[in-house]
């Protein structure tokens, strides 16, 4: 962060009460510590009458003094925490970080948060497709009788137990023609249900004009068994939808429903 911190020379004065403090016409945080530091509260206090004088003279709705002071406080929190992290760290050679390192991992460690937002609003847009699939052709069969209702009450039971944190996460996307393709992280926590989320898939891209697009497009998905999911793995679930090679080795605190959850064996015939 380009922002310049008050100088050591200019708080120390100030909290030895040598010197006027924080220059209402160029005004300095102090990042270097809280915003409870005396020369941060001055810096607060001037922006606070800076802000009410501003909303006097412009004739605004008034607000309150203490809620003034707590937005200026977040925004100053929210800033520190970025020039810190701007700052250079000490490498394992006992160097610091060159202004070119810093910003390379800046840009790194923004692109990671980016990639941890789309899969989450990926993983909840897969969960909303299926539940949508599969609560259609649950009706469908209920209105119709068709013999396979028991299979689409399944699944979409299973779709809501697992919820959209249940979901594999999406590693990486290519089209194939009009279709995206995704490859999926490997979820070692989770019984292997891809066998039923397969169905439910193949019945989204056989009959995409049966669903509205919104939300996702259909896509094919491929499960990546070298990559891993980094997501943490969901507590309360029934038994059957746990690994059972995973769950013998979790602490006796990790929660497990009580609820009983029959699997289905579904064939389908082709």
């Amino acid at each position: 962060m380009l922002h310049v911190t008050a100088s050591h020379e200019a708080i120390s004065s100030f909290m030895h009460e040598a010197g006027t403090g924080p220059d209402p016409l160029e005004l300095h945080w102090d990042m270097t510590t809280t915003h409870n530091s005396k020369w941060n509260q001055k810096v607060i206090d001037i922006l606070c009458s800076q802000y009410t004088s501003m909303f006097e003279k412009n004739q605004w709705a008034s607000r309150s003094r203490q809620s003034i002071i707590r937005d200026i406080t977040k925004k100053f929190n929210q800033c520190r925490n970025s020039w810190r992290k701007a700052q250079p760290r000490m490498l394992n050679d006992g160097t610091r970080e060159t202004m070119r390192e810093v910003e390379d991992r800046l840009v790194d460690q923004t692109n990671e948060v980016l990639t941890r937002r789309a899969t989450v609003s990926l993983t909840f847009q897969k969960f909303e497709t299926r539940k949508k699939v599969t609560s259609a052709l649950l009706s469908d069969r209920i209105a119709t009788g068709k013999d396979d209702q028991a299979v689409w009450a399944y699944l979409h039971s299973l779709v809501e137990t697992l919820g959209k944190d249940g979901m594999s996460s999406d590693e990486s996307e290519h089209e194939d023609g009009d279709v995206q393709v995704f490859r999926l992280k490997k979820m070692s926590w989770r019984a292997d249900v891809s066998h039923e989320m397969h169905i439910i898939d193949q019945q989204r891209l056989a009959g995409a004009a049966n669903f509205t697009p919104r939300g996702s497009k259909p896509a094919k998905r491929f499960r990546n068994t070298n990559r891993e999911s980094s997501r943490k793995a969901i507590e309360g679930l029934p038994r059957a939808l746990y690994n059972s090679l995973w769950l013998n080795d979790q602490p006796p605190s990790f929660t497990v429903s009580d609820k009983k959850l029959q699997r289905m064996e579904i064939i389908v015939s082709r």
